[in-house]
C-alpha cells in the first residue's frame, strides 16, 4: 500500500454515498459539534482510541466519519484491537467488525466498483474486507469523469459509510 492510496470507509452508518473534495482540513475541530450527536460521539471515540494507545487515530471529519489514509493506524494490530474493545461504549454509528456486516458491505461495494468501471473508471478497484482502497495515483476523484460515474453509481451500493478522498 503506498501513500497515494486512500482508504474509503465502508460502514453501516445511515449516510449517503458521497465523495468530498472540498477545501480545509475537514476534521472535527474545524466545525461546531454541538448540533451533531454522531460527530460528538465520533470525537469522543477518537480521543478514547488515542488514550488507549492508538496515537495516530484520526479525528473524524465534519460528518463524523473517519478517513484513514495509507500509513494510518493498523486495524489488525493487538494495540488497535485492545483500544477498540476499551472504547466500544463510545463507538459511533457505522463502525463495525461484525463479519456479517463486513460481508454485506463487501457485496455492496463490489456492485459499486463494477458500476464505476462500467461507467468509465476502468482502474476502479474491487473492495477488500468490506472497504475500498482507491489508488489516487491512478484515479482522480475530482475529475469530471469520476464525478459523472459516481453520480451514475450513487444508488448501486447501499453501504452507508460513504467514500472520501481524504482531502475533505
Amino acid at each position: 500500500m503506498n501513500k497515494a492510496s486512500v482508504l474509503l470507509a465502508a460502514s453501516a452508518a445511515a449516510l449517503a454515498l458521497t465523495v468530498t473534495g472540498c477545501g480545509g482540513s475537514g476534521d472535527a475541530k474545524s466545525g461546531s459539534s454541538g448540533s451533531n450527536p454522531t460527530l460528538e460521539k465520533a470525537v469522543k471515540y477518537a480521543q478514547c482510541m488515542r488514550e488507549n494507545g492508538v496515537t495516530n487515530f484520526p479525528d473524524p471529519n465534519k460528518n463524523g466519519r473517519f478517513v484513514i489514509a495509507a500509513g494510518g493506524p493498523n486495524r489488525n494490530s493487538p494495540q488497535f484491537k485492545k483500544a477498540q474493545q476499551a472504547c466500544k461504549s463510545q463507538e459511533p454509528p457505522g463502525i463495525t467488525d461484525d463479519p456479517a456486516e463486513i460481508a454485506k458491505d463487501q457485496k455492496e461495494w463490489l456492485k459499486f466498483a463494477q458500476c464505476m468501471r462500467k461507467n468509465g473508471i476502468q482502474d476502479f478497484p474491487d473492495p477488500q474486507d468490506g472497504r475500498l482502497l482507491v489508488p489516487r495515483d491512478k484515479i482522480n476523484v475530482n475529475s469530471p469523469q469520476f464525478k459523472k460515474a459516481l453520480n451514475a453509481c450513487r444508488d448501486v451500493a447501499h453501504v452507508g459509510g460513504g467514500a472520501e478522498d481524504g482531502n475533505g
